[in-house]
């Protein structure tokens, strides 16, 4: 029997929460698309969880479709990141898969304002292009923290790091 219902791989036990997640690398020339909850004052790349018996490039292709409206050609990956974070009073520990991506029809380039919105399931999120810098990233407070060395960095080899909030 196929499997109809979408499940996003997360798991809660008491206070913890444990989530898998991919994320986008789109460039514009010297910058990086970002995008946040309308209101929150936390930026993050695109993308989002992955569900049961998706691999993370298909989970970005899906939600750039959906959030974005386009199709994506997903490359190579270049990141993983286990974050360690509180959020709203719930400890999470989120394993997270960065892969270059590159949209089949680009967004409008603006270095200031808001070039996108889109209602997703509850939430209304913008995006926008950030200077893809660590002192551009630092700017919109980019988490988890660790992406904005990587990301001016772009060494083309995997990268593997562990981050822990501070206690």
């Amino acid at each position: 029997m196929a499997e109809t219902a979408r499940t996003m791989i997360v798991m809660d036990s008491a206070e913890s929460r444990f989530q898998l997640r991919a994320g986008a690398l789109i460039r514009s020339g010297s910058h990086i698309l970002v995008h946040r909850v309308v209101g929150d004052r936390y930026w993050s790349l695109p993308g989002g969880r992955v569900e049961f018996h998706e691999a993370g490039a298909e989970t970005l292709a899906r939600e750039i479709e959906e959030e974005i409206g386009c199709k994506a050609t997903i490359g190579p990956l270049r990141f993983i990141i286990e974050n360690f974070f509180d959020l709203s009073g719930r400890r999470v520990h989120e394993v997270g898969f960065y892969y270059e991506a590159e949209l089949s029809q680009p967004l409008p380039f603006h270095e200031t304002e808001i070039v996108h919105r889109v209602r997703d399931g509850n939430a209304d999120l913008e995006f926008r292009w950030a200077p893809a810098t660590q002192a551009g990233l630092d700017r919109f407070e980019l988490v988890p923290p660790t992406l904005r060395d990587l990301v001016e960095s772009g060494s083309g080899n995997i990268q593997h790091l562990v981050r822990r909030d501070e206690a």
